[in-house]
């Protein structure tokens, strides 16, 4: 039975939202300083951290804990290490408490600053995590036969056995072990069933 297409819930709608503005707003610090992409770089490596230390995470997103204090808590993790625009856009999300919305506001960062550069946006699945050069051997064949820069995010499933599944926007390349399996599969059966008619044919009496 086909799964129903995923609906985006209130919530889902909301952080999506939340996630456009701030980004948007970030991106402009980045275009009018000319530093865009190092922005969008510095959130990155924001947002894995705070998601590898979950304390650290709840800490930013408690309404319990003081805006003063979690600016402090910020200036010790990356004051000396954040750019000056990037440190002052954190401490907006806290006034603003929006802390919990990071991942949804790195999101539509990748997705608005791959529209200004023209970029497409695509999905690369793999049996197994690939090397950052097979990812940028992969990524120059697609631009090439593209003729559009491309910006790949990297997934994860074991179900493909093994090769890979690239999807940009309504296009795919499915290269994957499970996918050729499937072929032969669906051959076979189909020289089964090719078999088996002539079979019967031969039996039938023509008229």
């Amino acid at each position: 039975m086909d799964e129903a297409p995923k609906q985006l819930t209130v919530f889902d709608a909301d952080q999506q939202h939340i996630g456009d503005t701030y980004a948007k707003a970030l991106l402009a610090v980045g275009k009018e300083s000319g530093k865009l992409d190092a922005l969008v770089e510095e959130l990155d490596a924001f947002v894995d951290a705070v998601e590898k230390l979950p304390k650290f995470k709840l800490a930013l997103e408690s309404p319990r804990i003081s805006v003063a204090d979690k600016e402090a808590m910020i200036d010790k993790a990356v004051g000396k290490s954040a750019s000056k625009d990037f440190l002052n856009f954190l401490k907006v999300l806290g006034r603003k408490n929006r802390y919990d919305c990071l991942a949804a506001i790195r999101g539509s960062a990748h997705r608005l600053s791959d529209e200004i550069a023209g970029r497409a946006q695509g999905t690369l699945t793999t049996a197994s995590p690939v090397t950052d050069s097979v990812l940028a051997g992969i990524t120059a064949k697609l631009e090439k036969a593209l003729g559009r820069k491309v910006s790949l995010t990297c997934e994860v499933d074991p179900e493909i056995i093994g090769g890979m599944v690239v999807r940009v926007g309504d296009t795919v390349f499915d290269g994957s072990v499970a996918n050729h399996l499937a072929q032969v599969r669906a051959k076979a059966i189909k020289a089964a069933g090719d078999s088996i008619r002539a079979s019967i044919d031969r039996f039938v009496p023509t008229t």
